[in-house]
């Protein structure tokens, strides 16, 4: 328990510390001369499904790109969480079975899954704000050995472990060149297929 309290607690933190760097990282570049002129920041908010969690999602995302290249680029930063990811049962005890008459049914997820992720793109054709991208990552998640006693049917928690699963795609994106609407479209192989919409400044 106290485990996974910590990796609860570590999760939380880079939630709150990659918020921060998405909220403060543009303001902070922006305030440069004279690379503020040809940089825009961008924020976007979106979901989908599908992908090895099997569950829904939903991701905030956050970064900046060059206006005025040969060929523009884009960083960004993002964090995926699942939605209902947990398919263990409601009146799960969370310690392993007090007695050996028990059925082992396998592994189940637990909780939800969270990671977090670099983006980098280019944009093949100039000022048109299409951009093409790859992006890699990790997500982390609780899995358990689920078991249910034979005697009373009340389900235990034989095991309990940290997933970490590594995350990577693509996809592609509008990111206006002068004006403020964004939209993207994209793929991994943790979280599925998602799309995104968001502003630009």
């Amino acid at each position: 328990m106290k485990r996974y309290c910590k990796i609860r607690n570590m999760q939380t933190m880079i939630v709150h510390l990659s918020t921060i760097m998405l909220i403060l990282l543009p303001s902070v570049v922006f305030a440069q001369e004279p690379i503020a002129r040809t940089l825009k920041g961008y924020f976007v908010m979106g979901g989908g499904g599908g992908g090895d969690s099997k569950s829904s999602n939903m991701r905030i995302e956050g970064g900046s790109y060059t206006t005025t290249q040969a060929v523009n680029i884009l960083f960004g930063l993002g964090i995926p969480f699942t939605l209902n990811r947990d398919d263990t049962p409601s009146s799960l005890h969370d310690y392993p079975c007090p007695h050996s008459d028990f059925t082992d049914l396998g592994n189940r997820q637990k909780g939800e899954e969270i990671g977090l992720y670099g983006k980098f793109g280019i944009a093949p054709i100039k000022n048109t704000g299409f951009f093409i991208f790859g992006m890699g990552g990790f997500t982390w998640g609780e899995e358990i050995q689920l078991t249910q006693s034979n005697v009373t049917r009340r389900y235990y928690t034989e095991s309990e472990t940290t997933k970490t699963y590594g995350l990577f795609g693509g996809g592609i994106g509008y990111f206006p060149m002068q004006g403020h609407f964004t939209a993207q479209v994209q793929y991994d192989n943790r979280m599925g297929v998602t799309g995104s919409l968001g502003f630009a400044w």
